[in-house]
């Protein structure tokens, strides 16, 4: 511990001597019961949920061998050592099931004292943690990363547990909280690379505390932090061994698909903020809050938001759902703050019952207005049910029989087959396969899976799912098949412009280049550029330099 007579400095108004120990019985029972309530509502989340996006990317890098993730990198596999975990878990347990989803959860849930005590050093307030502590629990956000099998929820629990342990370091000075913030460290990094943006954030505040001891004091300082340093620079060299066979691969990948000339634009900042803490008044609350959390703390603390800066100027270019993703270990941070501010109102709004109740009642609108983003979490396994179209597809298909879908769909269900590469097949490849033998016998059916749409007296065989829907199309001849299958997507669309005709306008000017029995393709490209127009994700969050590939997926 320091001695009292030294001047003090910017870490000094941090509160690092407080810690979860602070709170008193009843306080951590509260956070206990807490914890236990998000335990309850991820396994409830995970149960009956397959795995989606990237989390399926997870699922194909289990396949490699130890020695192939540990070699390569790409955009699946861009959290080695997390998928080199998860592949040990998959072979102790047999399968790769819904038991790998439990690493991420136990992170998802450690979020939540760690959120708890870093609120307690910065804010020095106990009800500001539990506020904190609360928010982090029921963030929609972090609840649908929380069971999802990539390093997302570690990512967040790492950082936090970072930034507690260099607080604890900046207490204490000694060796043993050095020696812990460096672990917590090369933890962090290795669990993803995005936690450089933490270590970044410790970095300055190292830097900016040595600044603040002035420059008599600056070596001593110097000299007391050989605790921290000498620790870190052993994991920077660990770090660099680990990485350093696939650097070349992290160079092109960033190349092709995450970086532009920078600086880049931070346009992206409010569209993340709001994929945060939602749209409409809960948003405009929680900026309110979170301007009154900085008023609060202005006087004591500096809130630094880092990472978008550093990503600007690194060249950072992704899409805003990326880079809600990558930033994801500062939403702890948002929280915290919007905790402080609900606090501060708490103290300075007089109404019977005093500041508990009003702090209660902020913290309980903030939850409840985030309810429908949680509930819609439980909706889509109900509306989007892959593992009951996967069984009846099972059942039904024969040898020659193929799936036909976007690329999206087609990625989804994948996961439920043994060979995805031969049994689901993009609309363009299937044309292209048969185009050459339109006089020849149908080779089989064809399951063309899409979402939903009105029957409208269509002739084909259509069975629905929630909101998935699955044709099947047979002929004598290849050239028949293709008829009724132009025939039902035009009584399926009727003209209609709907991101969800995309992929069906895409596919009817394919062909109609076969069949030449209508409209000109150009008409049919011309509509699936309309609805392409229609869908904000594809159309508004892609970045410049993204495009020309983004474009190039025909069937999304």
């Amino acid at each position: 511990m320091l001695s009292s007579d030294r001047p003090r400095t910017l870490l000094d108004l941090i509160h690092s001597d407080l810690s979860l120990r602070c709170l008193s019985r009843r306080e951590r029972v509260a956070l206990g019961a807490l914890c236990l309530c998000v335990l309850a509502l991820l396994a409830a989340l995970q149960h009956g949920r397959v795995f989606l996006g990237d989390e399926i990317g997870t699922l194909r890098c289990l396949k490699q061998s130890s020695t192939y993730i540990l070699t390569h990198f790409d955009m699946w596999l861009s959290m080695n050592y997390f998928i080199l975990v998860e592949k040990g878990v998959a072979w102790l347990c047999g399968a790769a099931d819904w038991r790998l989803t439990l690493l991420p959860m136990a992170a998802a849930i450690a979020i939540i004292p760690l959120t708890a005590s870093l609120a307690l050093k910065l804010a020095g307030s106990t009800r500001t943690a539990l506020i904190a502590a609360g928010l982090v629990a029921f963030n929609p956000y972090l609840v649908a990363w929380g069971p999802a099998i990539r390093a997302y929820s570690l990512l967040v629990a790492l950082s936090l547990l970072a930034i507690n342990e260099f607080f604890r370091w900046a207490w204490r000075r000694d060796w043993r909280s050095g020696v812990r913030c460096a672990a917590a460290v090369l933890l962090l990094l290795v669990a993803h690379l995005s936690g450089v943006y933490t270590v970044a954030f410790l970095i300055l505040l190292l830097v900016a505390e040595g600044i603040s001891a002035g420059f008599s004091n600056g070596r001593r300082f110097l000299w007391q932090a050989r605790t921290l340093w000498i620790p870190l620079a052993a994991v920077a060299i660990i770090v660099g061994a680990a990485y350093w066979r696939l650097l070349p691969d992290i160079v092109k990948v960033n190349r092709e698909w995450g970086t532009d000339t920078p600086p880049t634009s931070m346009g992206y900042v409010p569209q993340v903020f709001t994929t945060y803490v939602g749209v409409g008044y809960v948003a405009w609350l929680s900026v309110f809050l979170l301007l009154a959390g900085c008023w609060s703390a202005i006087r004591e603390k500096r809130a630094i938001i880092l990472a978008p800066i550093l990503m600007s100027l690194q060249g950072v270019s992704v899409n805003t759902s990326a880079f809600a993703r990558y930033l994801i270990c500062s939403l702890p941070l948002l929280l915290i703050l919007m905790a402080e501010g609900i606090d501060w109102l708490a103290r300075h709004v007089w109404i019977r019952g005093g500041a508990a109740v009003v702090a209660l009642c902020l913290t309980t609108l903030i939850v409840l207005c985030w309810m429908p983003n949680i509930q819609y979490l439980f909706l889509a396994k109900k509306q989007w049910p892959y593992g009951k179209v996967a069984k009846f597809l099972h059942r039904q298909m024969q040898k020659r029989d193929v799936i036909v879908s976007g690329w999206n769909l087609g990625f989804t269900l994948g996961q439920f087959f043994d060979h995805p590469q031969d049994q689901i097949m993009l609309p363009n490849d299937y044309v292209d396969r048969v185009a050459n033998h339109l006089a020849a016998p149908a080779p089989g059916r064809v399951f063309y899976v899409t979402g939903q749409a009105i029957l409208n007296g269509r002739k084909a065989q259509v069975r629905h799912f929630g909101q998935l829907e699955l044709t099947t199309y047979r002929g004598a001849t290849a050239r028949a098949l293709l008829q009724e299958w132009s025939d039902d997507l035009i009584g399926r669309t009727a003209g209609r412009v709907s991101a969800v005709f995309e992929t069906d306008y895409q596919l009817l000017a394919l062909l109609e280049e076969q069949l030449s029995s209508g409209q000109s393709a150009d008409y049919w490209r011309s509509l699936a550029e309309r609805c392409r127009a229609q869908n904000p994700a594809r159309a508004g969050e892609v970045p410049r330099h993204l495009e020309k590939a983004t474009r190039a997926v025909i069937f999304p």
